[in-house]
């Protein structure tokens, strides 16, 4: 298979990049800007410089490939920029697809489109998408009808809580250290983890088995309260387990939306993507987080070991 990830070099992208590659696959990975010394992305990998927003770049890294994923991402900073690449972008990318010959768009989304529920939530399960994941929704919706239109596949993948080493993990981490870190009123509402890795096998084991139309949620086996996960990862640091912010302060820092989006309770299950033969190699938050702390802590050795004097002596202790 011949797969274009755009959004290649982020967070979500880089882990999907090197498990289609890793599994043989051509990859075209699509960035948006060429920022010189780039680090590799790996064997089996072209990195192309393409802006889903100037649809005339797209035609080019899309010729011969049969699958593209939309991962491309901006600041949630820019609310109305993340919008132009997310939703625009993503109407773009299957234009050009179905332009090009190709059949299948597989749609980066997020699980915080679904409303609080004290079920167990499977893809079907009520919608309430707000703020940031109203984009996530509305990209979804404009995707699937552009793909209507040019005769193209959209499948879209609802990721949980994605940890790894950056994104909001590696804050979370940041602010552990810092004892700034704060869950939501008394922590008690579930999160759906899934490690970053386990993401990146979702999106290539869909690519490969998945139904091209479906929809997946993508989560480990064991959902947590977010009071549990937080004093988890606090343990594993060595550092003070963090306290709970009351929803009206929440509200009066994050906004509404925001503090709404962080309290609500989704306990999602993976069963529908278990069905395609995929399963996490860190069934739970408890084998994949000491791994990703592990990874963090060897990747900030390297980092100061590269800054330092290659005259200095090392440290002794």
């Amino acid at each position: 298979m011949r797969a274009l990830v755009a959004g290649a070099d982020g967070f979500l992208g880089r882990a999907v990049v090197s498990a289609l590659a890793s599994h043989g696959h051509e990859v075209v990975a699509l960035v948006h800007h060429d920022r010189g010394a780039r680090p590799s992305l790996g064997p089996r990998v072209t990195t192309v410089v393409g802006d889903l927003l100037e649809p005339s770049t797209l035609g080019p890294a899309l010729r011969g490939v049969d699958l593209a994923v939309h991962l491309a991402q901006a600041p949630a900073s820019d609310l109305g920029h993340m919008r132009r690449v997310r939703v625009e972008g993503g109407r773009n990318l299957v234009a050009a697809v179905a332009a090009e010959g190709a059949k299948r768009v597989l749609v980066g989304s997020g699980y915080w489109v679904y409303r609080d529920s004290t079920e167990p939530i499977v893809e079907a399960s009520p919608v309430a998408p707000m703020s940031l994941s109203s984009v996530n929704f509305e990209a979804e919706e404009v995707a699937r009808e552009a793909g209507r239109k040019g005769g193209v596949s959209v499948g879209v993948v609802r990721p949980g809580m994605v940890y790894g080493d950056g994104s909001w993990f590696g804050e979370m981490v940041a602010e552990l250290g810092r004892s700034t870190y704060r869950y939501l009123g008394d922590g008690t509402n579930f999160l759906s983890p899934i490690h970053l890795d386990d993401l990146g096998e979702a999106f290539r084991c869909l690519a490969e088995r998945g139904d091209p139309t479906g929809l997946y949620l993508v989560v480990d086996d064991a959902p947590v309260d977010h009071r549990t996960f937080a004093e988890f990862v606090a343990e594993r640091l060595g550092v003070p387990k963090p306290q709970g912010v009351p929803f009206e302060e929440a509200e009066r820092d994050w906004g509404r939306e925001i503090a709404l989006l962080n309290a609500a309770s989704r306990r999602a299950s993976n069963a529908r993507l278990r069905s395609t033969g995929w399963a996490p190699r860190y069934p739970s938050y408890r084998e994949g987080v000491p791994e990703v702390l592990r990874r963090m802590a060897a990747s900030r050795s390297r980092r100061l070991s590269a800054r330092r004097d290659p005259a200095e002596p090392p440290l002794r202790r």
